[in-house]
């Protein structure tokens, strides 16, 4: 197979655990800052801390500027609301390039409409920064990659590029229903945890909590079968539940982001939910997915300032 290069747009804890895991398998990759131009490369050893090993590799981490064209994938790991300033300095560069979203969130890739290649991954792996170039790595199965329209040309190849033994990813024909399930169980996690300031295990440990996550479910499940997406509410309820038993004890992002005084992604998440119902003409039926949403980003903008 032709080698190509890895450009990863962000430099957070999903992105350089990827970028050690590639490296590890001899992958040609570069780290590339999403919001900083006119400094220069430099090259770090960054630490992956897995569940029985740890991982270590020299990553070299670069800017746009310092790019004079792209040629290979960028896999693009930073907050949606960056997507379209991303898209603006991808837009300036040369070359031929695949685009993969590691992001949450609906409707993120819509800033990256005029290119050609564009994928959406689901991420089942989770890291978190815990030093300085420190970042602590757990996968829970093979991350999904496909395109919305359905356009897979190529689709398998690029999996093969991107995927290592430990950070591992598979193609998906029909990505939309697992991006809509992974969506809205995050609606109910990004809202609910945050305002009530606990970690994600409050689901199994309060009846209340859980009540309130099954509401937002419902929810946002009439919202997608408006869009001919057809979803199991009850499956979704008992992958949150699991979800929430696995991970007690942790925060969820938006919670993080929070307590750092660092703008939230609700505006893909709930909020995005409720500009869809009302274009739809239904925006009773997801008021409390609204309100949870409206009052996460009020709770943020507060604490920033």
């Amino acid at each position: 197979m032709k080698e190509t290069k890895i450009y990863i747009v962000g430099s957070g804890a999903i992105g350089k655990a990827l970028a050690v895991f590639l490296q590890q398998e001899n992958k040609e990759v570069v780290l590339v800052r999403g919001s900083v131009d006119n400094i220069p490369d430099m090259e770090e050893t960054i630490t992956v801390i897995g569940k029985n090993k740890t991982f270590q590799q020299r990553i070299t981490t670069t800017t746009f500027k310092g790019l004079q064209a792209i040629n290979g994938i960028v896999l693009i790991t930073v907050k949606a609301f960056a997507n379209t300033e991303i898209a603006r300095k991808l837009k300036d560069k040369e070359g031929d390039f695949s685009i993969v979203l590691l992001q949450n969130g609906l409707h993120v890739e819509r800033p990256f409409e005029e290119f050609d290649k564009i994928y959406r991954c689901v991420l089942f792996s989770t890291s978190q920064v815990t030093g300085d170039n420190e970042v602590t790595f757990k996968s829970v199965m093979p991350s999904p990659v496909g395109n919305l329209e359905g356009n897979n040309d190529g689709l398998q190849d690029l999996v093969e590029r991107i995927n290592t033994q430990h950070f591992s990813f598979r193609s998906e024909a029909n990505i939309t229903p697992l991006l809509w399930t992974k969506v809205i169980a995050n609606c109910a996690f990004n809202s609910i945890c945050p305002l009530l300031e606990t970690d994600n295990g409050i689901f199994t440990r309060n009846a209340d909590a859980r009540r309130l996550a099954r509401t937002v479910i419902e929810e946002c499940v009439g919202v997608a079968q408006k869009q001919g997406i057809a979803l199991d509410k009850d499956a979704i309820e008992n992958n949150l539940m699991q979800i929430s038993k696995r991970s007690d004890g942790q925060l969820i992002s938006t919670y993080v982001d929070i307590l750092q005084n660092r703008r939230t992604e609700i505006e893909s998440l709930n909020l995005e939910i409720s500009r869809m119902a009302d274009d739809m003409g239904i925006p009773e039926k997801v008021t409390l997915t609204r309100l949870l949403g409206v009052l996460i980003q009020l709770k943020s903008t507060i604490k920033i300032k």
